[in-house]
């Protein structure tokens, strides 16, 4: 994803199965993999000449440049290769130290960084996408360190990683063969869901699964999450785009923390019949899957899908801080010319030979010729910049389905709630809409929830109070998603609205019934369309408000909240603002008969 080039300070608008016993790796191969390339790039650099280098003296000031580690080593044989012909700032020697630091681990650490657990202070950040500078400018502060030219370094397109039988048995192989399913990242996902590999004579291999590292991680999961999201490549991400994280989450069956994990598993296999049960594709970088079929032990060959829709490229900017104490005008200085010198001729040869793109027109060099399963020619187009917004969105829809949750759904059934609506072209009652979208809505959840459901009314078929308890509160596992969609069948709309009392008894609960996991999400979401009609006593407003107060004051620990959902053109806003912000959770309007499931993916997103 290339970045704008302006000049330095000039700020745009941008932002089951078997297993056989299988030998182990004494080391892990990708360090093996970055000493062998050191060694033998030292000894090409060796020649190189940096024009902008003349005498100097004194021990060279140095800025830490902290890349991400794809690149480290490279980088490293640069900085030697640059410093041998003394570049200088006045006089004065100058140089740069590489340390290496996942890209995700800057981008939430530029602002807090703590040399003790994190190292050195960075004067320049090499990340391996720009997608992760978009993260860190989501913050104010981080946005303000981080300058407006950003150029890029090197670049390796996500492709889709598969094993080479069961990318020839779709046709999706790299040799140009015509193919009845076009290789895309919708398609996958489709795969995914409704296929297993004998559709495509091959049984003996179980169902199509996909695996994908974690993309609050991984860079090769955050562009394949962006890509599954970004359907229609325009750079934003919808509502309706947004389901397609649901799906994603609802079909991986791998999801480590990054692609190594499953480079090494695969590494291990050593026939076909191995893949029976293991990952059919999985997103990684273009030079991921150079590493591994150059440096694999006995495992099965994999091929590098390009998709037909296009890809995101690790473009690796090199963005050279600004505006924090630690740095200065010599510093800045150091970062902008040693970016000069990687992008030069003769740093892109050091590059194309670590088996990167060039950064700015994406062809490759001889590495990428000589590997099986790898393409140096891409005919397929670069997607264009996703905007921060829809980056933040996509992540923090992908964080709300991922983290812990332990959710009570209380639903308005007053005798409102039997007005007759429109539910996807059909005359259906509010209820029954409510309880379609509710159903559809449980979808969100996975096994790390836990779920309940209760009702609301003063109907008069109810003993005492005027809520009742349909489901309580338990591990979502697909019996209680049964038991959920049952109740939910049984409501029936009558009597009035007893939202005040509701809410208070309801947040106790889930007081009482609290997850203490480390990132869980606690909240009380109340679907109502309308307000408080109960005149049998009990709390007012401003009461309630204090009630709730007293609740969550009892253990400030605690972090719960009740998140309202108003559905329907007669609901109370200011009341159901009120309970939501008395506990630090929101009012979300369902405007439309169909958005009570973005609304509830709303919920989740904000809870505290």
């Amino acid at each position: 994803m290339a970045r704008g080039r302006t000049q330095p300070g000039v700020k745009t608008h941008r932002r089951g199965r078997r297993r056989r016993t299988r030998r182990r790796f004494p080391v892990a191969p990708w360090i093996v993999i970055s000493t062998v390339i050191t060694l033998v790039l030292s000894g090409m650099v060796l020649g190189y000449t940096w024009l902008l280098g003349t005498g100097c003296s004194g021990e060279p000031v140095r800025a830490t440049v902290v890349a991400a580690p794809d690149i480290k080593e490279p980088l490293s044989v640069l900085a030697r290769a640059w410093e041998r012909d003394e570049p200088s700032v006045g006089g004065r020697c100058i140089g740069v130290e590489i340390k290496e630091k996942s890209s995700s681990d800057v981008a939430n650490k530029l602002t807090s960084w703590n040399t003790v657990t994190d190292g050195p202070r960075p004067h320049v950040w090499i990340p391996d996408s720009s997608v992760w500078i978009q993260m860190a400018e989501s913050s104010e502060a981080s946005a303000a360190m981080i300058p407006d030219k950003t150029p890029p370094v090197a670049a390796s397109p996500t492709v889709i990683a598969m094993p080479k039988p069961m990318a020839e048995a779709l046709g999706w192989q790299t040799d140009g063969t015509p193919v009845d399913l076009e290789p895309s990242w919708p398609n996958l996902l489709k795969l995914a869901e409704s296929s297993s590999w004998a559709d495509f004579d091959s049984p003996e291999w179980g169902d199509i699964k996909l695996g994908m590292s974690n993309p609050r991680n991984s860079t090769a999961g955050m562009h394949a999450l962006l890509s599954l999201t970004d359907i229609d490549r325009n750079g934003n991400v919808d509502s309706d785009e947004l389901d397609n994280v649901i799906r994603l989450k609802q079909v991986l069956s791998e999801s480590p923390t990054d692609t190594d994990a499953i480079l090494q598993e695969l590494s291990q296999m050593t026939a076909e019949d191995d893949l029976n049960g293991y990952v059919s594709a999985f997103p990684a970088l273009e030079r991921d899957v150079w590493r591994y079929n150059n440096y694999m032990q006995n495992g099965v060959e994999l091929t590098a899908v390009y998709p037909a829709d296009g890809s995101i490229d690790a473009d690796h900017p090199v963005a050279v801080l600004q505006n924090v104490e630690w740095t200065d005008e010599t510093y800045q200085e150091i970062g902008w010319r040693f970016a000069s010198f990687i992008t030069s001729d003769a740093g892109r040869a050091v590059l194309l030979d670590a088996a990167f793109r060039d950064g700015t027109r994406r062809t490759g060099g001889d590495a990428l010729n000589d590997t099986a399963g790898l393409t140096p020619q891409i005919d397929e187009s670069q997607r264009g910049p996703v905007l921060p917004t829809a980056v933040t969105g996509t992540m923090a829809a992908w964080q709300a389905l991922s983290r812990p949750a332990n959710v009570l759904v209380v639903v308005d059934t007053s005798e409102s709630m039997g007005a007759p609506v429109l539910h996807n072209g059909e005359e259906v009652t509010r209820l029954e809409a409510v309880r379609r979208e509710l159903s559809d809505a449980l979808g969100l959840f996975g096994s790390q929830a836990n779920v309940g459901l209760w009702e609301y009314s003063t109907a008069s078929y109810y003993d005492s109070p005027d809520y009742i308890e349909l489901v309580p509160i338990s591990k979502f596992d697909s019996a209680q998603e049964d038991a959920i969609n049952y109740a939910a069948q049984q409501m029936v709309p009558g009597g009035g609205s007893a939202l005040y009392d509701t809410a208070a008894a309801a947040y106790e609960r889930l007081l009482n019934n609290y997850n203490d996991e480390a990132g869980a999400a606690n909240l009380v979401v109340i679907i109502s369309d309308g307000g408080n009609e109960d005149d049998n006593g009990g709390f007012g407003l401003a009461d309630l408000e204090s009630h709730l107060d007293s609740l969550s004051s009892v253990d400030r620990n605690k972090k719960a909240s009740i998140v309202t959902i108003g559905f329907g053109s007669d609901i109370d806003e200011d009341a159901l603002t009120t309970i939501a912000e008395a506990t630090q959770g929101r009012f979300f309007e369902a405007e439309w008969n169909d958005q009570l499931k973005p609304q509830l993916l709303n919920a989740l997103f904000n809870a505290v």
